[in-house]
């Protein structure tokens, strides 16, 4: 007879003491009920005894002992689990583990034939990235609607000395905790929580915060760059240092707490100060140099490689990739300013919104119902920086995703060529007014997108089932 399958992830905020008397108190009822178990730990040394996506299909009950949101929580959207907290789950487990196969979970049909999915190391090193620049981009964003606000207002009145002008300073140093939060969050996908505070002091010598409290002479930050080489290290070191390094359940807290820190943060120190820093700082101060020696043709070219990559998948890792050295490189030099990336994300939403108005004004109509309403979304979408909403353009004909890219180039060099710039990280409508030339911007974005939308137009082919 076939053993009944047990699965279950503990993990409670400090990640010591009761995920794993949780874990032991399942894993002991499982075994002591002749059931086959697998415990996975979400503690302060990392996930341990990850479960893969076969564990949960091919199991009969799943429970989730946790007080803390967990890493990867969707694998059990399907899973029907019991979820509980771990203090609970401790003092009452022999009434609560029994009802875990009662609750309906059938195995599919096909779970025998489920094959994990290799992902090859690009698509490991991608999904971290984007990871970190998800926890990093509301910093962003906060920091610059903060500077927003101050900048807005202080056009109507005098801000100077009142909290409005704490507001811009607060935007500003917001914005200079992105690295950091990216560094630390690229480290946590690859290890945990362990990995958070060294990869975050490690984003923090990447960029300028360092620069400025130990007033650094002639000291290049590294940047973007840099901020994903120590969080790649920190990462794989806390994993390598949790996974290699066995101690007894008793000494767990001085293994994460004291060893696995001490560890870490000494190479860390040792790695940004004299390798990351000093390689990506020259090659950051080697590009400043070089665009900025070419005077407007190297503002041109710049801003035509950062308006591309934004451009290019609407979103995607390179869009973020893109905005992310933008942003770093931001006010390093006279020809590096925000102007490309603003204009790489709207140009694009606005163009396909444009499309699905002019759509049947002068020639037949050549979208569907739906698309025309989606367009009009994506209009809306853009207006207030989201580029998100051209994707389903995208996905119908990705042939159009070189006049997307050429749009937002076309944008960009007539902004250049305008004189027109923007420090702030504002994409939204409201940002456009906080441009050295707000009509000249405005007519930048109108070119770029104009150009998108007739291209659509006409690139599209009517088809008489479109209404």
């Amino acid at each position: 007879m076939t053993k009944k399958k047990l699965v279950a992830v503990t993990a409670c905020p400090t990640g010591i003491a009761h995920t794993f008397m949780a874990a032991k108190k399942i894993q002991s009822w499982a075994e002591q009920n002749n059931y086959e178990v697998k415990v996975e730990t979400q503690g302060s040394d990392g996930v341990k005894n990850r479960l893969t996506a076969q564990d949960i299909a091919t199991a009969d009950g799943v429970v989730l002992a946790i007080d803390v949101p967990i890493m990867d929580m969707e694998r059990f959207d399907n899973a029907n689990p019991v979820k509980v907290r771990t203090q609970e789950l401790i003092k009452n487990f022999n009434d609560l583990l029994p009802t875990v196969f009662s609750r309906g979970k059938e195995k599919s049909d096909a779970s025998e034939n489920i094959v994990e999915e290799k992902r090859s190391a690009y698509q490991v090193a991608i999904g971290h990235i984007m990871t970190g620049i998800s926890y990093m981009l509301p910093v962003v964003v906060l920091g610059g609607l903060l500077m927003a606000v101050a900048k807005i207002t202080g056009e109507f009145i005098d801000i100077s000395g009142t909290p409005i002008q704490t507001l811009d300073k607060l935007g500003f140093m917001t914005i200079k905790f992105m690295y950091p939060i990216f560094a630390a969050y690229l480290a946590y996908s690859i290890a945990g929580k362990p990995a958070l505070v060294p990869a975050f002091i490690g984003g923090i010598m990447s960029d300028e915060v360092y620069k400025r409290f130990f007033d650094l002479e002639g000291w290049a930050p590294s940047g973007f760059f840099g901020a994903i080489a120590i969080g790649f290290l920190v990462g794989y070191l806390v994993r390598y240092l949790n996974d290699t390094i066995k101690v007894k359940q008793e000494l767990t807290t001085l293994k994460t707490m004291l060893l696995v820190p001490a560890v870490t943060g000494v190479i860390m120190v040792l790695a940004m100060e004299y390798v990351i820093n000093p390689f990506f700082g020259a090659v950051n101060i080697a590009m400043i140099n070089l665009f900025t020696e070419a005077g407007d043709a190297g503002r041109g070219v710049y801003s035509m490689v950062i308006a591309a990559g934004t451009a290019f998948d609407l979103g995607g890792p390179i869009n973020k990739a893109a905005g992310s050295v933008a942003l770093g490189l931001n006010g390093m030099g006279d020809g590096f300013d925000l102007i490309a990336r603003e204009l790489g994300i709207v140009i694009p939403p606005i163009g396909v919104g444009l499309a699905a108005f002019l759509d049947g004004k002068f020639r037949r109509r050549v979208f569907s119902r739906e698309e025309q309403t989606i367009g009009k979304t994506s209009l809306m979408l853009g207006m207030i920086g989201i580029s998100e909403g051209a994707i389903p353009f995208i996905l119908k004909n990705p042939k159009m995703i070189p006049i997307m890219i050429l749009g937002s180039i076309i944008g960009t060099q007539l902004a250049v060529v305008l004189n027109v710039y923007q420090s702030l990280p504002l994409p939204a409508v409201w940002g456009w007014f906080l441009s050295s030339d707000p009509v000249s911007y405005t007519i930048s974005v109108l070119v770029g997108s104009g150009f998108i939308a007739a291209a659509l137009l006409l690139c599209t082919k009517p088809e008489s089932s479109k209404a």
